[in-house]
């Protein structure tokens, strides 16, 4: 009988972990265990900011119009063992990967914005040859260096926080089909390795 595979480790990051990565985390969370099964993926977030804070309520708000519950959420902090172990890191914002970077030299290769892995990911589509979830990441960004990462145009997660209701929704629905993308090519390969 051969093991079950380890679970499929992501991690959402935005500046203070109460709006962005909050709802990050709750739709790949979802949209991933919908398309691989329970306990096959483990999602987290965090942020650069204070510790133990809720989300903000137009994100717990927008989420259960969603079907997801992140009224418990209580932020936490970025650590260089957080992004380690994850296969894969989105975040919100250039800025986010370059503190990541910061962090862990290694978790660099494994640290995008959303956008820019849906953008990478374009060139380097998820096959079976790719060798699993964070090598196929890791792919996504071969041959990047910090300097050319620093003078690159970066795609960025709007911040729709203190926004009007349409304008916070608006964010929240591009939000949700980036992340419906990003689980569809994370699930394909997952279910490869």
């Amino acid at each position: 009988m051969t093991e079950p595979a380890p679970p499929v480790r992501v991690l959402a990051v935005c500046t203070h972990n109460r709006t962005r990565s909050v709802m990050m985390a709750a739709l790949l969370e979802s949209m991933l265990a919908d398309r691989l099964g329970p306990g096959q993926v483990e999602v987290g977030s965090s942020g650069f900011g204070p510790e133990g804070i809720a989300a903000i309520s137009d994100a717990v708000v927008a989420m259960s119009r969603r079907g997801l519950d992140v009224s418990a959420h209580r932020s936490r902090s970025t650590t260089a063992a957080l992004v380690d172990g994850a296969d894969v890191i989105v975040t919100a914002e250039r800025d986010h990967v370059v503190k990541i970077a910061a962090l862990s030299r290694p978790a660099f290769a494994r640290a995008m914005t959303l956008p820019e892995l849906l953008e990478r990911a374009a060139d380097v589509p998820p096959t079976a040859d790719r060798g699993g979830v964070r090598a196929w990441a890791e792919s996504l960004t071969a041959g990047r260096t910090a300097g050319t990462y620093l003078r690159a145009p970066i795609p960025e997660v709007a911040d729709p926080t203190g926004a009007s209701a349409s304008v916070f929704e608006a964010a929240v629905v591009e939000i949700e089909r980036q992340c419906n993308e990003a689980a569809a090519l994370v699930a394909r390969l997952a279910r490869n390795q």
